[in-house]
């Protein structure tokens, strides 16, 4: 799926957390907090795409994720090489070894122990995050002044400053390691959840063999799957906005 559909479902995938996450800080849920795990859901659900070297994610700071998406390809294809079996005849590097849910809990578990141990780390963590969110999500605003300044980079990086001091001051003292991991993880099985639902699909069964080959694409029926950009992703879309609202609706009310 394209990057404003990843962004929609991993807010809604942000907003979802948020009940257990607000429970553990003991801090009712607010509107303005609920868009700050939104815009955390939907920027970590950026990241799988990071394998691609013209996608949203990997355009959003120039050469600084330019070299982290070269990163990531080198170290998907790596893996795919060791782990490929002779059935297995992909290419390795996109929607390979980060559209899997076990690299994304391997990563989600990785923020967590960082962002535990590190304040520093946190606070990093959840402004690319937020960075992320803004860039893929204004785009589709209808109001030119927002798209406009949100979309540039210097705004996107002063509204995530502000979506980072909102989440880290909602935590408090406590650590909010675990409710970071918890929300990277989840958006990136959102994520390749997602691009399960496409014509290509997935290797979601990854390191587990299906009929010989350890990186079977796999996915939704195939009359459920559709061709990226068509109208199917567009419900998809609008499904997710709308479910954003309507979960963080029930949850203050």
């Amino acid at each position: 799926m394209m990057g404003f559909s990843h962004a929609a479902t991993g807010a809604l995938a942000g907003v979802a957390v948020a009940a257990p996450l607000t429970a553990a800080t003991g801090v009712p849920p607010t509107p303005v907090s609920l868009l700050a795990w939104a815009a955390l859901g939907a920027g970590a659900a950026l990241v799988p795409d990071l394998d691609h070297p013209s996608s949203t994610v990997t355009r959003s700071q120039g050469p600084v994720t330019d070299l982290l998406s070269r990163g990531v390809r080198a170290l998907s294809l790596a893996v795919y090489r060791r782990t490929r079996t002779p059935a297995d005849n992909s290419g390795g590097e996109h929607r390979h070894l980060v559209h899997t849910p076990a690299f994304a809990i391997a990563v989600g578990a990785a923020a967590a122990l960082a962002c535990h141990l590190s304040w520093w780390a946190s606070a990093v963590t959840v402004w690319f995050l937020s960075f992320l969110a803004l860039r893929a999500l204004v785009r589709r605003m209808t109001w030119g002044w927002v798209r406009t300044t949100l979309g540039s980079w210097a705004g996107a990086a002063v509204a995530a400053f502000g979506a980072t001091a909102l989440f880290l001051t909602v935590w408090g003292d406590g650590s909010p390691g675990w409710g970071i991991g918890l929300l990277v993880a989840s958006g990136m099985v959102v994520h390749s959840l997602g691009d399960a639902l496409t014509s290509s699909g997935v290797p979601l069964a990854w390191p587990v063999k299906i009929n010989g080959r350890r990186w079977a694409m796999l996915g939704a029926p195939r009359w459920m799957r559709f061709r990226t950009g068509t109208w199917p992703e567009w419900v998809v879309q609008a499904g997710s906005l709308v479910g954003t609202v309507a979960l963080g609706y029930v949850l203050i009310t």
